[in-house]
């Protein structure tokens, strides 16, 4: 699908103010891992987990490295395969991963309802991804008139004849379709919270129980219910599910009890995913601080993680995918992005620059984020920098610049992203 202005300035704007990646659009500047991505579409996504494999991995890059723009690729990849995506910012305040419910409840949230249409939002959270997936299967709008739809018939029999870990998760996604259908709000409520892994009511109880629906999600349950949640994709005619974890960085710090539940429950998701998870994949974005200190105090974990060799397409078994080995070297990987985001601004604002001369330019900022500027991702700081400059000289007039200017704009850019402090990895 081609490029549109709208999504071009989208993409700008991001760059332009964070230096991080859009949600939507990396595929258009992305440069230096198809190697990495070829393999796992070889490896796994089209193969291995559409068969009912699991598979863990962990993305090891700095901050700033591109870690999360990597994850953006993952997902847009398994969308093109068929496979539902949820995406989690860990933290240990929102999001603790020592706390399995927390985990969930976060999944579930983060669960992505996905158009293929580039102009149409991205929507999140279980009922929504439950709601769109039932509109496709029939065609269109949901109205009682979807109970006699073939198509609906045959959904309902496969998810009830389909093995799901929690009889209790099952008839909760069944009773969700049926009040979807006949509109049932009271219904509906009780079955989201229920199905959200957030705190449900007396009164939800109440409904729940009539609807074959009992207890709830908790600490003790929620790896079983995540489980049942991968089992009730795989029925809806999925290819599976891919859970991309971001902000893992945190983790390299909490520290005491908490970081050693969150070891612990990471240990238990790479034992139990490869067979109780039917083709779902675990991906960690992690900081080489978590490698290389964290987990060597666990060495039950170590053992999992910590394996001869990096990933690629002749060890594709290693859990490790690190971005300090991509298929282009650290200038030109830059320089690649650069050329790519040059015609992306002139889509965006109707530009015609001179290529000579930001191609130049962006030579000039790579060497200077990558040999002057090294406490902060100079990856990061090259694409902030590089759009920031694109927009002055398309306003003030082109010039390649001389390395004075670059340094000095570099400097401005790196104030701007660690607030004057040396930024967290």
């Amino acid at each position: 699908m081609p490029l549109t202005p709208s999504l071009a300035r989208q993409i700008v704007e991001v760059l332009g103010s964070s230096g991080t990646p859009p949600v939507k659009g990396v595929q258009y500047f992305n440069a230096g891992n198809q190697s990495l991505l070829d393999a796992l579409d070889q490896f796994y996504f089209s193969s291995y987990l559409q068969d009912g494999g699991a598979a863990y991995k962990m993305v090891i890059g700095d901050y700033g490295s591109g870690k999360s723009h990597f994850l953006y690729c993952l997902r847009d990849l398994a969308w093109e395969r068929g496979f539902a995506v949820s995406k989690v910012d860990l933290s240990p305040v929102e999001t603790p991963y020592n706390d399995q419910r927390a985990v969930y409840a976060a999944v579930a949230r983060n669960l992505i309802w996905h158009e293929a249409d580039e102009a149409a939002s991205d929507e999140y959270g279980l009922p929504r991804f439950l709601e769109g997936t039932l509109e496709r299967v029939v065609g269109g709008p949901i109205s009682l008139e979807t109970a006699g739809h073939p198509n609906y018939k045959a959904l309902i029999d496969t998810l009830e004849l389909a093995t799901i870990d929690s009889l209790a998760y099952k008839n909760g996604v069944l009773a969700y379709f049926e009040a979807l259908i006949r509109d049932q709000e009271e219904r509906l409520d009780s079955l989201t919270r229920w199905l959200m892994g957030v705190a449900t009511t007396p009164a939800d109880t109440r409904v729940l129980r009539e609807l074959g629906v009992a207890g709830k999600i908790s600490k003790p349950n929620a790896f079983r219910m995540l489980r049942s949640l991968a089992q009730v994709i795989r029925a809806l005619s999925y290819s599976g599910l891919i859970l991309l974890f971001d902000e893992v960085d945190r983790m390299a710090s909490i520290g005491g009890k908490a970081e050693k539940l969150a070891t612990d429950n990471l240990r238990e998701v790479i034992d139990r995913c490869r067979d109780e998870m039917p083709g779902a994949m675990f991906v960690y974005a992690v900081p080489p601080q978590f490698i290389n200190d964290v987990v060597p105090r666990y060495p039950a974990l170590q053992q999992r993680i910590r394996t001869p060799g990096r990933f690629s397409r002749i060890n594709h078994f290693s859990p490790q995918i690190s971005l300090d080995h991509l298929d282009l070297a650290e200038n030109d990987l830059m320089l690649a992005i650069g050329e790519k985001l040059i015609p992306i601004y002139e889509l965006a604002f109707g530009a015609q620059l001179d290529h000579k001369v930001q191609y130049a330019n962006a030579a000039i900022l790579a060497n200077v984020a990558r040999d002057v500027f090294l406490d902060i991702s100079h990856r990061r700081l090259f694409v902030k920098s590089f759009v920031s400059e694109l927009a002055r000289q398309h306003a003030a007039g082109e010039h390649v610049l001389a390395e004075e200017e670059a340094i000095a704009i570099i400097r401005g850019q790196v104030d701007d992203l660690s607030g004057g402090e040396t930024p967290p990895y």
